[in-house]
């Protein structure tokens, strides 16, 4: 399976920072912003956030323009919009189904630089 975004920009992040809050007040970023990037929800943020990234991280030359690449062929992950996840069921009242689609939902759209050519009707949100 190819490398995908999210789980490459986890990865980085696990060699300096084990937990996304720490790592999310030293970005200026809402933590739930950046787990739905991990998530694969939300699309690969501005290019200038990423470089600050992989500068806490410690990234490698290589590693950054690995990440770069796949941010330009990102594409959001099946639960995108869906409420698929894991403590959905039938019957739940109608908050659990708001904050499940919220969950499942991006907080904003692809930052032109990446270019991303998504399917017709996929915009990321």
């Amino acid at each position: 399976m190819a490398a995908q975004f999210n789980i490459y920009i986890k990865e980085l992040r696990l060699k300096k920072f084990q937990h996304i809050p720490k790592l999310a007040a030293i970005l200026k970023i809402k933590y739930e912003t950046w787990r739905k990037i991990e998530r694969g929800i939300n699309p690969p943020p501005k290019k200038s956030l990423l470089v600050k990234f992989c500068n806490l991280v410690g990234a490698k030359e290589y590693e950054k323009n690995q990440l770069f690449s796949l941010a330009k062929r990102w594409t959001p992950h099946p639960d995108t919009g869906s409420l698929r996840h894991p403590v959905y069921h039938e019957g739940l009242d109608r908050d659990w189904t708001e904050a499940v689609l919220a969950e499942n939902t991006p907080d904003y759209t692809i930052p032109k630089e990446w270019n991303v050519n998504l399917s017709k009707g996929q915009t990321g949100l």
